[in-house]
């Protein structure tokens, strides 16, 4: 368990002029908004990077970083090095001759480093992998050329590595399934994304996995927009929910839910924002003002949009809504809403389903897109901003290139999960993260893509306002582990990786032993379908058994046995080699 105690910052109480989207009667929050101060003199370049844009940690010291797309195509890394101090540059090189409309971000091959997939208008998506430090290698895999919109790194089919989601605005997603070698074979039948009625299955903009049912799997929430399609019934621009009944058995469910919106939508979030333990909607749409859906606790939703502070005024109705992240950027326990495309605005949430719009915290300039992390790893959520031409052109104004914006924060407290899987995936992507303590509990998702095409930190941050004492944290693990780590202390970045608690597996090498001309394990406490794989010396497989340790060698040489439990995923114990000088003599276990 790593823990960083973070000094508390100083109170900074907004001055400039409230946004005018609502009403000027209103008050602000509960707590003073925060202010955010321009921080760009800590990068070494500035840059324009259009709508595509990430914060996430790329070199596994636990810090978040920046991963920006110069002109949308030319690929960046700003390694965060001490708080407040130049960030390390690295540049990548070009990802393709087309501006780039997504990405998302995952270690697809558990080597402690996280990789890129990317892609825009049918330029061969690629994966580029991170062999780290600053050693990156493109894969473009055949036959995946579409016009890329959102994309996700998700477990779809939970057997421990992430498979790719990746959204088509001219057709049908595509899907592609983990080989567990670096490689991704697409996979058609993980998840049947069509229409009903029957289309082209285009228009698909944004995605986001989240389990909205509190069933412990992830469901999957398209967002959908078909440009030039005028008709609200026309499937290609109507939302799509896919529940997920548990063994990766998908089936469309957005009109019983609440959530069948024709509204061309380019992006949804979800996330609790009345800490009553389900998850709320925010939908983002395009020809007609945005809605906020509150979870009912059955799989339902109603539109609480009237009353909450969402509603824009008439000025602001034709608002094209590119970004929509739920986060707590001032510590007071309750998710705010930070919007942007046409405009830009953050909603600060009042505890009670309303939310009060804040004084504009970047400038004079339209936000289009942004992406948060803690770039100073102070504790308080940053953002990092960048300015388009709509949609993904990126602006190259003298005055809107991206920006980075550090959160001055003010006296509350918080705590920050970092999470590391072993049976699950290595990012921890799907699980849930739960905060308990005197103001009930608060839910976070680990996921990776979200918005429109950008990246957000894995790092899950949890404000707790003035509380000083945190009754536990609670970890839903997408391999059915449950985790609990009681009375953490407040301010800190934890780190928690997941106990192997159904792998039985515990098996001492003293208990592997000779017996004539036979291996086997004496006294083994499994169940009988267990898994013994022997392999030579060149790693090649030479004898398997289900529930049967015993392997009687034809030839002189070194073995070794790797059992496994098929129940879960990742779940094996590995015995070094043995060697074996005569097939009638004994073994030793080579050191």
């Amino acid at each position: 368990m790593i823990q960083t105690t973070i000094q508390s910052i100083a109170t900074s109480i907004a001055t400039s002029i409230a946004i005018g989207l609502l009403s000027i009667g209103f008050i602000y929050a509960q707590d003073n908004p925060v202010t955010f101060t321009f921080q760009n003199q800590i990068l070494t370049t500035n840059n324009h990077s259009g709508v595509v844009m990430v914060v996430v940690d790329m070199n596994g010291d636990g810090k978040d970083d920046i991963v920006r797309y110069d002109k949308a195509k030319e690929l960046k890394i700003e390694y965060q090095t001490e708080p407040n101090e130049m960030f390390d540059h690295h540049y990548v090189g070009a990802t393709s001759t087309n501006k780039q409309w997504s990405n998302c971000i995952a270690d697809i091959d558990k080597n402690g480093f996280n990789d890129i997939f990317t892609g825009g208008y049918y330029d061969d998506p690629r994966f580029i992998m991170n062999g780290g430090p600053n050693n990156f290698n493109q894969i473009i895999p055949s036959n995946t050329d579409i016009f890329l919109q959102g994309s996700n790194f998700v477990d779809i089919d939970n057997d421990g590595w992430v498979d790719l989601f990746a959204c088509h605005d001219e057709g049908e997603n595509i899907k592609m399934s983990n080989n567990q070698d670096g490689t991704f074979t697409i996979a058609p039948d993980l998840l049947d994304t069509t229409t009903d009625p029957v289309s082209d299955n285009s228009g698909n903009y944004a995605s986001i996995w989240t389990d909205y049912d509190n069933d412990q799997d992830l469901d999957l929430y398209i967002s959908k927009c078909r440009g030039g399609v005028s008709s609200s019934s026309d499937p290609r621009r109507i939302n799509m929910l896919f529940q997920n009944d548990g063994n990766n058995n998908f089936t469309e469910v957005a009109e019983e839910a609440g959530l069948k919106i024709g509204a061309q939508t380019w992006v949804s979030d979800f996330a609790d924002i009345d800490n009553d333990g389900d998850l709320d909607a925010f939908i983002g749409n395009h020809t007609s003002e945005s809605q906020l859906m509150e979870n009912n606790g059955d799989g339902t939703f109603t539109d609480i949009t009237v009353g909450s502070g969402l509603l824009p005024s008439a000025s602001t109705s034709n608002m094209v809504v590119v970004q929509s992240i739920f986060r707590d950027f001032n510590n007071d326990g309750y998710l705010d809403l930070l919007l942007s495309g046409t405009d830009h605005y953050i909603f600060y949430n009042n505890g009670d389903k309303t939310f009060t719009v804040g004084p504009n915290p970047f400038g004079s300039n339209d936000v289009e897109s942004f992406a948060i992390g803690d770039l100073n790893h102070d504790g308080f959520l940053d953002v990092y901003t960048g300015y388009s031409s709509l949609y993904n052109t990126p602006s190259f104004s003298s005055t809107k290139y991206d920006r980075l914006y550090f959160n001055d924060g003010n006296e509350n407290n918080f705590i920050a999960i970092q999470l590391e899987g072993t049976l699950s995936n290595i990012n921890g992507i799907g699980a849930r993260v739960e905060l308990h303590g005197s103001w009930g509990k608060q839910i976070r998702e680990v996921r990776s893509g979200e918005g429109y095409g950008i990246m957000n930190s894995f790092t899950q941050h949890f404000g707790i306002g003035q509380a000083d004492e945190i009754e536990k944290v609670v970890v839903s693990w997408p391999s059915g582990v449950y985790q609990e780590i009681y009375n953490p202390e407040p301010n800190q970045f934890l780190k928690i990786v997941e106990e192997n608690l159904f792998c039985n597996l515990d098996l001492p090498e003293k208990a592997l032993q000779r017996q004539g001309a036979l291996f086997g394990i004496s006294d083994f406490p499994l169940d009988g379908n267990e898994i013994y794989s022997w392999y030579d010396a060149t790693n090649t497989l030479v004898a398997q058994f289900i529930g049967n340790p015993y392997f009687s060698p034809e030839e002189i040489g070194s073995y070794s046995l790797i059992v496994t439990d098929p129940d879960f995923p990742n779940c094996e114990q590995t015995f070094d080699f043995y060697s074996i000088d005569r097939l009638d003599g004994c073994c030793e276990l080579n050191d």
